[in-house]
């Protein structure tokens, strides 16, 4: 199995925005250092729960800064940015980091985000199609031709060229609509699950699976995206469930009590107590013996291979994720690594 992290830079009462980036930063730079496959940024303006506005400002920031680990999108936000400059943007991340970037695209859910930058919500699914086509042909080839109903480009050179090629991975985000599973298979694009239970992720794993056979695409292709893709988890690691539990309860019930997009992540849209979270498929908290037991499970529930943990949901205490991190890192990982060595602790002293 691969771990990545989830990073949405939550801005709790007890932080300040500055103080959120530079951690999310530091948490990337160790998960490098301590052999995790991949961090994942969200994008989201004008709210205190994610306060990235630009995901390919901090993966550039993200890829100066580490060696190995791959950096995506979860997700960058297509309507709320002109398809070439993300294609030149998206494309210089890849040349800094030197072939590490995974493009993750959505459509934005908040309309309130889309008022602030003066764009029209209900034109969301129109401009996403369009931009996600310039996307994938400004950095595909080298030169882009369009006409669209929002977008004209004529004989138009972007650079710098990224280094994957044809173009680096791209991933579709998908919640609880199918229509998202259903169109990544269509397109041949690999995914990353957000919400509902293990059942649905099995659910919409065969939705994909069937959908991409009918277009056309091959067995083995579709093996090899769906070994790619993956699923988002709350996750948090300390020496004992008890104190896992107890760590973890300020920052998650200010995020999930912050607005109403619980949904969003699998969860019920109504407020609901700290241990309806702690009982939830969603959430892996606890020892490292019985995170590596829920991991079992959820490998043998949905199949996947692939999961992006959600250690600081709602800004946790620096402190408390770095520790998280090592001992997800020295007593988790292991277990389901293919021999591959544990990496030595390289965080700084403290608890």
């Amino acid at each position: 199995m691969t771990f990545g992290l989830f990073l949405l830079n939550s801005v709790p009462p007890w932080k300040t925005d500055a103080e959120e980036i530079h951690d999310g930063l530091e948490q990337i730079r160790v998960a490098d250092e301590l052999g995790f496959h991949s961090a994942w940024i969200a994008e989201h303006n004008a709210r205190l729960y994610g306060v990235i506005t630009s995901a390919p400002v901090y993966l550039a920031a993200a890829a100066a800064m580490t060696k190995r680990i791959r950096l995506g999108s979860a997700v960058v936000r297509l309507p709320l940015h002109h398809p070439i400059r993300l294609a030149e943007e998206l494309s210089f991340v890849d040349v800094v980091s030197r072939g590490r970037l995974d493009i993750g695209v959505g459509k934005g859910y908040d309309d309130h985000e889309f008022a602030a930058y003066n764009v029209d919500y209900n034109l969301r699914d129109e401009l996403y199609l369009e931009t996600l086509d310039i996307l994938k042909t400004a950095m595909t080839y080298e030169k882009v031709s369009y006409s669209g109903n929002y977008y004209h480009v004529q004989d138009i050179q972007t650079f710098p060229r990224p280094i994957q090629k044809p173009m680096p991975p791209l991933y579709v985000m998908v919640s609880r609509n199918d229509a998202s599973i259903v169109n990544a298979a269509k397109q041949g694009h690999s995914f990353i699950l957000g919400g509902r239970d293990y059942e649905d992720a099995t659910r919409k794993i065969r939705i994909y699976r069937e959908t991409a056979l009918a277009a056309g695409y091959s067995e083995d292709y579709i093996n090899e995206v769906i070994e790619r893709s993956g699923k988002l988890v709350n996750v948090h690691v300390a020496e004992t469930t008890e104190q896992a539990v107890k760590e973890y309860e300020q920052g998650l019930m200010w995020y999930m009590n912050a607005r109403q997009n619980r949904g969003k992540f699998g969860f019920s849209y109504e407020e609901q107590s700290y241990d309806y979270y702690v009982m939830h498929g969603n959430v892996i908290i606890g020892s490292p013996e019985k995170v590596r037991e829920d991991i079992r499970l959820f490998r043998e529930k949905t199949g996947l291979n692939h999961m992006l943990c959600w250690f600081n949901c709602g800004g946790q205490p620096q402190a408390q994720v770095l520790k998280s991190l090592r001992l997800f890192a020295e007593e988790v990982m292991p277990y389901f690594s293919s021999g591959n060595p544990v990496h030595e602790s390289v965080l700084p002293n403290g608890p």
